[in-house]
């Protein structure tokens, strides 16, 4: 075939199938289907709030605070849970100590550390109620005589 034989065809088949780009009418089409054009418009709204959080979520800032934001509040429970343990504490080896290690240089010593000599003289003090021991009282002329042995 020459060219103007295709010429004359391609003009033939243009004019039969209208080779024209479509031209939507929008109004139109939502007049002829307002249920599908709610539909679309609720799909719509339903996709711009979820794109809006999957691109919050996709920032690497916000993954790094989320992840220190987890880790404070882990941390901060447990250090409330541990005061709260530590309340319940209570220190026995005051209680369930012998007296004669009551009265030990160690002991002492680490009494007068944590409390001065006052807690050293508590410590004596309660050393000798374990033990029983209840001072007699006895005149300044009794203890002459008994020191010196008359």
């Amino acid at each position: 075939m020459n060219k103007k034989n295709d010429k004359w065809l391609n003009d033939l088949i243009s004019r039969v199938i209208n080779t024209e780009k479509p031209q939507f009418d929008e109004k139109k089409w939502q007049q002829k289907y307002p249920d599908e054009f709610q539909t679309l418009q609720s799909r719509a709204a339903k996709v711009s709030t979820s794109f809006l959080w999957t691109s919050i979520l996709k920032s690497p800032i916000v993954k790094f605070a989320v992840a220190a934001v987890i880790i404070l509040a882990i941390g901060l429970f447990m250090i409330l849970y541990n005061q709260d343990t530590k309340n319940e504490n209570v220190d026995v080896t005051e209680f369930t100590q012998p007296p004669a290690k009551m009265l030990t240089m160690r002991a002492l010593k680490i009494a007068y550390y944590n409390g001065g000599i006052e807690a050293v003289e508590t410590q004596c003090d309660n050393a000798i109620e374990k033990l029983g021991l209840k001072s007699k009282k006895i005149t300044v002329q009794e203890l002459l005589t008994d020191i010196d042995g008359v």
